[in-house]
């Protein structure tokens, strides 16, 4: 894998961008610049690439804890929390490539390719891709309020997040509104969802991760948005797969964000509202597990430099046995109270300096006082987020 990985990086390292001449055009009318109607100059037919850097010192008051696995810190001390090599180009006016690759964990978080011109509001990803499922699952470290990732996520989805092999189709509904619908088909594992591998047989229909989300984006003013969205995830139960055994999860997010135009340092004032809650039933061998829960996002934007965020989260077992030794059931959600505070200094675009304090209490274990101090920086052209 690390060949691979090793050999991947210098091929983007590189930066050649090759294009193919359609077939009956000639090769002055077949390149990128005539399809696109401009001439193509200098660095544009290259990808953009980023590479970023998390590095965190953390404190935890407990050594017996709930370890989140992942980009969270390990243990006390100091670790590489994210080295992300990042890569994204059109290739031509049909498609566009984006790459991830994790230096920290040694793996590929995304290789994508995107269709840019399909009819009807339609658009395909496929590769390997982070599933969109809520607000968090899809995104990066470098793009959160906070070091820790949202530990009923873990539960949900796994410490990396729910990516994985597949195709994903999405339309944009022609609504007076923004509302678009997003499915996909993917083979792989995280959190309670586990297909089995490809070497055990052919798969059928029921052997797949079948995410599907959503989205509805209002403009309520000028200053106000709001983005609504329902989410679905059916597939193999991380536990007996192989037996027929079945993990389902529903959940819904809210994301308010006011923005005022023209008030203060316009763009770095804001204040933003996240609420994202989860249903998920796994079955296992003689029982089902019903879980709920989700987290609470508020995000301020004091100054250009400045940004303050608070989070709180919850997880409850439903339903289903107690957790013990021998069904292994905390792996997959205990329940949960933890609270978070983080200051953010951003010296510039393209760096930032994070403290946070996390209290975190989960059955079985002691009262837990996290402390993290993060610096992150970037270098190079990353392409844009989604919002």
């Amino acid at each position: 894998m690390r060949s691979v990985i090793l050999t991947l990086s210098a091929m983007a390292l590189s930066a050649v961008s090759l294009t193919a001449v359609p077939p009956g055009l000639s090769a002055q009318e077949g390149d990128l610049g005539s399809l696109l109607g401009r001439e193509v100059v200098g660095n544009e037919t290259n990808p953009s690439i980023s590479l970023i850097l998390d590095f965190a010192g953390t404190y935890y008051s407990e050594a017996d804890r709930v370890h989140m696995g992942g980009h969270a810190p390990t243990s006390t001390g100091l670790a590489l929390t994210g080295g992300e090599l990042a890569a994204s180009a059109n290739v031509d006016p049909f498609f566009r490539f984006d790459m991830a690759l994790c230096f920290a964990h040694m793996h590929v978080e995304e290789m994508v390719l995107t269709t840019l011109s399909l009819p009807w509001n339609f658009q395909v990803r496929a590769g390997q891709f982070l599933s969109r499922l809520g607000r968090n699952n899809a995104t990066h470290p470098h793009s959160w309020h906070f070091v820790l990732h949202p530990l009923p996520n873990q539960y949900l989805f796994g410490a990396e997040g729910l990516g994985a092999p597949g195709v994903e189709v999405s339309w944009l509904a022609p609504l007076p509104w923004y509302a678009e619908l997003t499915a996909a088909v993917q083979h792989g594992e995280g959190g309670a969802f586990r297909t089995l591998p490809l070497s055990s047989g052919d798969p059928s229909f029921q052997d797949f991760l079948y995410p599907v989300r959503l989205t509805s984006f209002f403009d309520l003013s000028d200053d106000w948005a709001l983005q609504l969205a329902g989410n679905a995830l059916l597939g193999p139960s991380a536990i007996g797969p192989d037996v027929g055994n079945r993990s389902y999860a529903y959940g819904g997010d809210f994301f308010l964000k006011w923005r005022p135009i023209g008030w203060g340092e316009t763009g770095y004032t804001f204040v933003s509202l996240l609420v994202e809650g989860w249903l998920r039933q796994m079955e296992v061998p003689a029982d089902v597990w019903t879980d709920a829960g989700g987290y609470c996002d508020l995000v301020v934007g004091l100054a250009k430099r400045w940004e303050t965020a608070l989070r709180g989260e919850l997880w409850r077992r439903i339903d289903g046995a107690d957790p013990n030794e021998e069904n292994g059931r905390d792996k997959f959600g205990l329940d949960t109270e933890r609270g978070s505070v983080a200051l953010s200094f951003l010296p510039s675009h393209f760096s930032r300096l994070r403290l946070q304090y996390t209290l975190e209490r989960v059955e079985g274990f002691e009262l837990n006082h996290i402390g993290l101090v993060q610096i992150e920086v970037s270098a190079g052209a990353h392409g844009a987020h989604a919002y």
